[in-house]
């Protein structure tokens, strides 16, 4: 894995390109996302900078990777899984590869196919390679959206790079917050594509792929890949229903697709929360592969909100992995948050981001790969949320809306307030801020820590005014479109995979792994695997409220039972407890009067308001006063004028 950096003037700008330094600075902020060596490729008008992270091919894939006599030079984060058979397909058509590297791999599937390259490709990367010949940039980003690439394009003038802080080094690119981008994160808690933290700045979604014009300077975007939302018609009706059918396909696809994902030069292990998913990648590599001596990391805390199962060393011993467990009481834990913070170059108030930093971390003190099991809750209904929808489709049915905000509603907000992770008090006010809204806002308005109506009384006056706040859904409502006409289960999996999966899940996962120099693997997101399960009827994969029924019938026999029947297992930390507790006052501090006005975003009389509700046991408001945190800690961390 690794972190690239780079950026253009096109031959049309009376512009210089910037120096070399300025390169190096770019690239060096991407230290964590590849220690093990650098290297830059310019010319007069294209600088390429890569920081490398080495897994395959260690001696053979040194980046820039260039190709002289085609004119091509790349640089690329990430790991084609299927490049072994694209090598062989490549030499059939005289493009013989030299090295081992699936960097390599990369350059020639574009000298061979071209922009068509990525459809090919079975893996998770984002690259961006110059074409000299054509004068011209190409690059792109895998389908789930594992990898990021950032971006600013100004005219005749384009960057890119891995994570904000690299662009932030270049000083054509400003410190600036953009106000409606900030308005989206207070309402997902995450920063969605294509839009960026910083003004001027986005990022590439998913499954696209970009061209950059070196004569002009014009930019072109488009999708080579969407995420599957019908079912496969080739499968005949009696196979579509039959749950061995489904069953054999699951079993087959998540081994090959395991499988892929052990390909590395360097020590690998497993990330082993004892959930089902991460459960089903161990027990796969020691039953179905027959891989002994499979190293697996777990951690775990004696705070009883905090704590994982004993499910994972329980399966650990009865798979014989050479297991790892790191326990942390409550200090260790709360201690990483302002380190966590102030990583993050763009806000994210998922605090699972907490834990998945710290497993990270006690992880690569041992291997530099490990393999996850994210991405099974998405694609089989996994999520609490989908045992609502039954009882949400019969509420809205029966329940008069002013009934719901004039007696429900009030009568919710009496609940005893528990400040512990997903509280009942929690849980019950957050299901009924999702009812009667309009059907492509209802899954987000459970999920996240602010609705749309809030943002009247907590933002400024003229942050307000400079936004469209009716806006701010509107890309749920296209995501939405793409399903209208689909089961409520099929929509919210479809909804769940193009929004949270990809752009707050993923991005957690790659930043906190990205930060201790380890490579996560995610071999439920396999393209096959994904593909497959857009096709399994939703009868069968939310049975009797059963979350993920098919699934966890195909690991009958494979995973021990207690987990396959045991309730689900969070993975988030208690920040609620925290806030009113020990990190009062690191709450207050960061969300005082003077640096809330100093920000000019927020009221501070409403951000005071939400701090005096949660400390005194009104309100439980772990989620808004989490957002507000991480956004105001990024502002203090990364809005400054010198480079971090």
């Amino acid at each position: 894995m690794c972190g690239i950096a780079g950026y253009a003037r096109a031959w049309s700008s009376p512009s210089r390109l910037e120096d070399m330094d300025v390169l190096r600075s770019m690239t060096e902020a991407l230290r964590h996302r590849g220690p093990d060596a650098d290297g830059y490729a310019m010319t007069d008008r294209v600088a390429l900078g890569h920081r490398r992270l080495s897994v395959i091919d260690i001696v053979g894939g040194p980046q820039p990777m260039c190709d002289e006599q085609r004119g091509l030079s790349l640089v690329y984060n990430g790991e084609i899984y299927n490049y072994l058979e694209l090598n062989g397909e490549l030499r059939s058509l005289g493009f013989e590869a030299r090295t081992r590297s699936d960097t390599e791999t990369v350059l020639l599937a574009y000298a061979a196919w071209g922009e068509k390259c990525v459809e090919r490709f079975n893996g998770m990367f984002s690259f961006v390679i110059h074409d000299a010949s054509r004068r011209r940039l190409f690059g792109a980003r895998d389908r789930m959206g594992q990898k990021p690439l950032y971006y600013v394009h100004d005219g005749s003038f384009f960057a890119f790079a891995s994570e904000p802080k690299s662009l932030l080094r270049h000083p054509q690119v400003k410190r600036e917050m953009d106000l409606e981008t900030a308005a989206r994160f207070l309402l997902f808690e995450h920063v969605p594509a294509p839009h960026a933290i910083y003004r001027g700045m986005n990022k590439l979604p998913a499954g696209h792929r970009f061209v950059v014009d070196l004569n002009e300077g014009g930019l072109s975007i488009d999708a080579y890949w969407e995420l599957p939302n019908r079912p496969d018609e080739t499968i005949s009706p009696r196979d579509r229903h039959s749950e061995q059918y489904w069953v054999e396909r699951i079993r087959t696809a998540l081994t090959a697709a395991i499988k892929r994902r052990l390909i590395a030069d360097v020590p690998l292990g497993v990330f082993l929360s004892g959930g089902i998913d991460s459960s089903a990648v161990a027990a796969t590599i020691v039953k179905k592969l027959g891989i002994g001596d499979v190293k697996t990391f777990t951690i775990a805390s004696t705070d009883r909100d905090f704590a994982l199962t004993d499910s994972a060393t329980d399966l650990a011993g009865a798979l014989g992995t050479d297991h790892h467990q790191q326990v942390l009481d409550p200090d260790a834990t709360m201690d990483v948050l302002p380190t966590v913070s102030a990583m993050l170059d763009e806000p994210l108030a998922d605090s699972s981001i907490l834990p998945t930093y710290l497993l990270s971390k006690f992880t690569r003190e041992h291997v530099t790969v490990a393999l996850t099991g994210d991405g099974g809750d998405e694609m089989y209904a996994g999520y609490v949320t989908f045992k609502a929808l039954p009882f949400a489709r019969f509420y809205n049915a029966v329940m008069p809306g002013l009934l719901h905000r004039r007696a429900v509603v009030p009568l919710a907000a009496r609940l005893p307030v528990r400040r512990g992770y997903l509280s009942l008090d929690f849980k019950v006010n957050q299901f009924l801020r999702g009812l009667k809204a309009p059907e492509p806002q209802r899954l987000w308005r459970w999920l996240g820590a602010f609705v749309v109506e809030d943002l009247e009384t907590l933002l400024s006056d003229d942050a307000l005014s400079s936004l469209n706040a009716g806006s701010l859904y509107d890309e749920l409502h296209e995501i939405h479109a793409e399903v209208a006409d689909r089961d409520a289960v099929a929509r919210d999996c479809y909804v769940y995979g193009k929004t949270y999966l990809a752009e707050e899940v993923l991005c957690k996962v790659d930043r906190a792994t990205m930060a201790c120099s380890l490579e996560a693997r995610s071999p439920l997101l396999d393209v096959d695997l994904v593909q497959m399960a857009a096709s399994i009827p939703s009868t069968l994969k939310l049975r009797r409220g059963g979350l993920k029924h098919i699934f966890r019938r195909a690991l009958d026999g494979l995973v021990p039972s207690t987990i396959l029947d045991g309730p689900k297992t969070g993975f988030g930390a208690p920040v609620g407890a925290w806030f009113a507790g020990p990190l009062k006052s690191l709450l207050c501090d960061t969300l005082s009067e003077s640096n809330v006005r100093d920000g000019g975003f927020l009221r501070p009389q409403a951000v005071q308001a939400l701090i005096d509700d949660h400390l005194s046991g009104r309100r439980n408001c772990q989620k808004q006063l989490f957002a507000l945190f991480m956004l105001e800690r990024w502002r203090q961390t990364w809005l400054s004028s010198q480079p971090s």
